[in-house]
């Protein structure tokens, strides 16, 4: 029974070794970002939902459009359904001109804890997305037109794919608020992508120490590459060691129960015979019964007396070696506590 009950212990705490190390792999991917259950966009203009998708990526979260003015029938049983399955926290991208206020009452409504990040333009709406869910920095930016929603579109692309925040721009100059994100930000790389910037505002990251690649122009391939997929090894084996500093204590516990449960307790003994049985044990289980007396301090009668109620115990046995006896100790005595 207790090897069964050894083995439950060790599997489960395999299974939560193996646990930890799937928390301690989620904390490592997603350090410092917001975290949020679904993010809301207007549905009659795509910038926004273009701009947020390398953060929904990054989330692993749904974007869902909606009408700016309010929530139609449809959508809002959809998102009443969500409250259902315990989705609490939105995110809603664009300022009250974009997603109405409306719309944010009725979320509050239903539940949700709302957070709202917009800025009067576009390009303010992309660069408060960045530094939002990029708090510590970036390495390398994604830049691309405000305006080319075919550029925005591929620049959103290779941002979710590289796991790099993406700013918006104006076609014939850098925008304040790009320059904004990009101070908040600090990269080293800016990566420009589609043709509707114009060449001036590369050269005018340049001027200002910024390294560029300009996607679909230059020939090298980009000096980024996507983040790479963690080995599951990696983890099978933080949860082994996981594992390992569970169990074996654990292990070591239950093994010493076990040895302490075939031990006699000290219980059975009175307090003479622990005293006896105590000098045969300092003596190593066995010695001359001739010796016991001056061990224990009691008379030869006494002494004798007491080996014979040891006998009755089946905890001694004697051995007659000459004119004397060896008397040995036959099984385990747990005195511990004595």
């Amino acid at each position: 029974m207790r090897r069964r009950y050894t083995a439950t212990i060790l599997i489960a705490s395999l299974l939560i070794a193996s646990l930890m190390g799937v928390l301690v792999h989620a904390q490592e991917e997603t350090p410092n970002i917001p975290e949020y259950d679904i993010i809301i966009v207007r549905n009659d203009d795509l910038i926004d939902y273009i701009a947020v998708q390398p953060y929904a990526k990054l989330l692993n979260v749904p974007v869902l459009p909606v009408n700016p003015q309010g929530l139609d029938e449809k959508t809002w049983a959809q998102l009443y359904s969500y409250v259902q399955l315990g989705w609490k926290k939105v995110l809603i991208v664009g300022n009250s001109n974009a997603v109405s206020k409306e719309v944010e009452d009725e979320l509050l409504k239903m539940g949700y804890s709302v957070t709202r990040i917009g800025g009067d333009v576009r390009t303010e709406t992309a660069e408060k997305l960045a530094v939002h869910f990029y708090p510590s920095g970036s390495k390398a930016v994604v830049l691309a037109s405000a305006l080319d929603y075919g550029s925005a579109l591929a620049a959103s692309k290779f941002a979710m794919e590289y796991e790099l925040p993406m700013l918006l721009t104006l076609e014939n100059d850098l925008s304040e608020h790009a320059i904004a994100g990009l101070s908040n930000l600090k990269p080293n790389l800016v990566i420009i992508v589609g043709t509707g910037i114009n060449q001036t505002i590369e050269t005018k990251l340049k001027n200002m120490g910024y390294q560029t690649y300009w996607l679909g122009r230059t020939v090298e391939k980009p000096p980024v590459s996507p983040p790479e997929e963690p080995s599951p090894y990696t983890y099978s084996f933080i949860g082994a060691i996981l594992a390992l500093v569970i169990a074996v204590p654990v292990v070591l516990y239950w093994a010493k129960k076990k040895w302490y449960s075939h031990k006699i307790p000290v219980e059975v003994l009175t307090e003479k015979e622990r005293i006896v049985v105590k000098a045969l044990i300092e003596q190593g289980g066995k010695v001359k019964q001739e010796d016991l007396p001056d061990l224990t301090g009691y008379s030869r009668p006494t002494v004798s007396r007491i080996i014979q109620e040891l006998e009755k115990k089946q905890l001694v046995e004697r051995e007659k070696v000459g004119k004397t006896f060896i008397v040995k100790l036959v099984k385990e005595i747990d005195l511990r506590e004595y």
